[in-house]
């Protein structure tokens, strides 16, 4: 069964009825989320109150990472901000006192009333690492102040959800979706009025309705569940801009997975957010398994790239093509700072017709199966050139872009870093191969075992694909080549 690791995360005010709560920088090196605003709050411990879980947890990480402490004396007083306080968050923060002793030491405990429940939200399948959290309202108590420390977080803030909002839209910081949901639900209100405001969509999202992620204005991720390859369960769909709109990559061929994605789109259409066409990243299954549907219902062309086109021919009709270079319209630019559009890259490698967008403004990256974040990407000869591949690679490092955006996991901050972890993946590899053919020639089904240590049978097939392509770039290079009876692999030999 999949674990789902509980949580707890604390909409500060600054007073009760305050328009202004607490929000924390994230570490850009994070994994999850890193460089990303969002609430302060983390993960429950072993050490937190079964009697009090979530609020005794959501206190803690409260205590870590602020330095507040949400706990009152006997008579209902609490401590304030100062230097003993100081002291016992560096020794928790150091593993040399646990939260309960603090709180027994100082004589403290937690009282209901200094939490108002919001209510849960779960990370949603498509991610590697998955949260229930549980969503908190709280007030500064009297006497204590917020101080960021340097460590896993970068820095801290108190403002208004409608001035963290017009920030997000300019595109001046990163929030995690659950933060921008919340910053929306009390933008112009208090933080007390959360529960009410949030609570039909918390509800609707308990029951299965697609979660509403989004990472710029007019940007949002459409996870969806798809036949891939594994790990991936999960391919990500995007609807990007206002006035034109595109859909890119309905994946999903379930009709009830499908009939979710139709659910979302037909509540946009509703609010005046109608699609222009689906655009297709490349041709295999679980990118393009609604692109007819979704084109028939919403009578909407599908645009792909040229050699995507023909490809299916004989399944999907696509009535433009794309090419590299090509600019997708978007309309205005939700910062009112003129036109909008997405730049095709044509990125051949995984597929010859694979294709990347960026978007100059918020400066996204859109880089389908290019990069994953929850695995390497397969690149399966023929179709698959691993020589083309890092060529891609190679050339993506030049476009500066701020947040890189996948088909399958979760987006990230560090793009650059990113890309180019992946090259100097697939150089470990060919160093590797290299390596293993010095003793002689070696058939693929002999480099396997030997190149992917105790990886399944189920994964070993995509291994020995892996292994072909990087033999196919080597012989291209004149690095290796084939014995004689074509049964094995050698390093190439000068005469």
């Amino acid at each position: 069964m999949e674990r789902i690791t509980p949580a707890a995360s604390v909409l500060l005010a600054r007073e009760a009825r305050s328009r202004e709560v607490f929000l924390v920088k994230r570490g850009r090196d994070l994994r999850f989320f890193g460089g990303f605003w969002a609430f302060p709050g983390g993960k429950v411990a072993a050490e937190d109150d079964p009697a009090w879980r979530k609020q005794s947890a959501a206190t803690r990480e409260l205590f870590e990472e602020t330095g507040v402490l949400l706990a009152r004396r006997s008579d209902g007083s609490h401590p304030s901000s100062g230097p003993e306080l100081d002291h016992l968050r560096r020794e928790l923060l150091a593993d040399r006192i646990s939260f309960s002793r603090i709180l027994s030491d100082l004589d403290l405990a937690l009282q209901p009333e200094d939490f108002q429940l919001i209510g849960d939200v779960t990370t949603p399948a498509f991610a590697p690492m998955r949260f229930e959290t549980t969503f908190f309202v709280a007030h500064l108590p009297p006497g204590q102040k917020p101080e960021i420390w340097p460590g896993e977080l970068e820095e801290g803030r108190w403002s208004t959800a409608a001035d963290m909002l017009a920030s997000w839209t300019r595109g001046d910081c990163l929030l995690s979706p659950p933060t921008l949901m919340t910053l929306q639900a009390i933008s112009g209100r208090s933080a007390e009025d959360a529960p009410a405001r949030l609570g039909p969509l918390l509800a609707s999202l308990q029951a299965g309705k697609i979660h509403p992620i989004f990472f710029a204005p007019g940007v949002q991720m459409i996870p969806l569940r798809t036949m891939g390859l594994p790990p991936s369960t999960h391919t990500n769909a995007f609807l990007v801009g206002n006035c034109p709109s595109y859909l890119l990559d309905p994946g999903p061929a379930a009709q009830d997975e499908q009939q979710r994605l139709f659910d979302l789109l037909d509540e946009q259409a509703a609010a005046g957010r109608r699609l222009t066409a689906i655009v297709l990243t490349h041709h295999h299954p679980d990118h393009i398994g609604a692109a007819t549907a979704c084109a028939r219902r919403y009578n909407i062309p599908i645009w792909a790239h040229p050699w995507t086109s023909e490809k299916l021919k004989d399944r999907i009709t696509v009535s433009r093509t794309i090419s590299d270079g090509d600019q997708l319209p978007l309309g205005p630019c939700p910062d009112g700072s003129g036109a909008w559009h997405l730049e095709a890259i044509h990125t051949p490698g995984h597929a010859p017709g694979h294709l990347v967008f960026f978007e100059p403004r918020y400066r996204l990256l859109f880089v389908a199966d290019m990069i994953s974040t929850v695995s390497s990407v397969v690149i399966a000869p023929p179709e698959g050139n691993l020589t083309q591949y890092m060529q891609s690679l190679n050339r993506l490092l030049s476009f500066d872009c701020r947040l890189l955006l996948p088909a399958h996991g979760n987006v990230s901050s560090q793009a650059q870093k990113k890309i180019d972890d992946c090259i100097a993946h697939r150089v470990k590899r060919e160093e590797q191969l290299v390596v293993a053919l010095a003793d002689g020639p070696r058939t693929i089904d002999e480099l396997a075992p030997a190149l992917y240590k105790g990886l399944s049978e189920a994964l070993m097939r995509f291994a020995k694909l892996q292994i072909l392509a990087g033999l196919i770039k080597l012989q291209r290079e004149s690095r290796a080549e084939q014995s004689v009876d074509g049964t094995a692999w050698k390093l190439f030999e000068y005469s």
